[in-house]
């Protein structure tokens, strides 16, 4: 029987635990996406992506001042709502897994950028913080803490091996 918690499926989490466990720890998934700029109109860039059910094509443009056309959300937007949205669910299931019932989980994020370095040549840093604010009818800082190694807070809170390559 199906143990549904702040729209968590626990047991399909349990589940998924048990295999982490059998496995030394591992579960390896992989995530692949092909888009496409489009050299005129908007939106400037669109993917198809993919969930278990569904297929569906998403597009960005770039702002006014990087000579975008502006009517689609920008990359980034895209970037803090796959963040913030992940981060979400990974503090949920941990909630959920400690059997903390949730009536609220409200996010506000903020990214602190400079786009001086993408276009004139210097050293300056791209991006200086990404901060997530969390409104909860609970306590649940120590979830917090626990949930960072949500995978997509942690591929910008720690970086990982990127490379972009001609094919």
């Amino acid at each position: 029987m199906q143990e549904i918690v702040n729209n968590i499926d626990l047991t399909a989490v349990r589940e998924t635990k048990k295999k982490i466990e059998a496995d030394g720890g591992h579960f390896y998934l992989e995530k692949h996406i092909e888009g496409e700029f489009h050299l005129e109109g908007s939106p400037m860039f669109t993917a198809t992506l993919s969930s278990q059910l569904a297929t569906f094509t998403m597009g960005a443009d770039e702002p006014a001042v990087l000579g975008g056309k502006g009517v689609y959300a920008t990359p980034l937007n895209y970037l803090m709502f796959g963040v913030m949205s992940c981060f979400a669910s990974t503090i949920v299931v941990k909630a959920s897994m400690r059997g903390i019932k949730l009536k609220k989980l409200k996010m506000k994020g903020h990214l602190y950028y400079d786009i001086g370095p993408m276009l004139a040549s210097n050293d300056f840093p791209l991006a200086k913080e990404l901060k997530i604010e969390i409104e909860a009818d609970q306590d649940i800082r120590d979830v917090i803490k626990d949930s960072n190694k949500c995978p997509a807070f942690f591929i910008v809170s720690h970086g990982i091996k990127a490379e972009a390559v001609q094919i």
